[in-house]
């Protein structure tokens, strides 16, 4: 069994959901932390969902506001990590506006 910690970077587009990261056939990802960094004018809404196997809608964020010019780790305080993903599952990411980057750290276990 082989484990990679990865990053994934995605710019999405407002309002569009963006898949930031899919899981690999016969694996598990362990998703450390969901950068959110707004560069943008003004403050924006995120939203993360997550699909099992590809299909049906999951949120584990259903709205969380980042001001201009900050940055936030989904994943940290009250609603603490690590989120589990298993094989075919899609993370996305949604935003009301454009000029945000997101960063996705996960541990990638090859279950072979």
């Amino acid at each position: 069994m082989a484990n990679s910690y990865k990053r994934f970077q995605s710019t999405p587009s407002a309002t569009i959901p963006l898949i930031v990261l899919t899981v690999p056939a016969a694996s598990t990802a362990i998703v450390k932390s969901i950068w959110i960094a707004n560069i943008g004018g003004s403050s924006t809404n995120i939203t993360v969902t997550f699909s099992p196997d590809g299909s049906g809608t999951h949120y584990l964020v259903p709205l969380e506001s980042v001001a201009s010019n900050k940055y936030v780790d989904l994943l940290a305080g009250w609603n603490a990590g690590p989120l589990v993903l298993e094989g075919y599952d899609e993370l996305f990411v949604t935003s009301s506006q454009d000029y945000v980057y997101v960063t996705v750290s996960a541990l990638l276990v090859d279950r072979n």
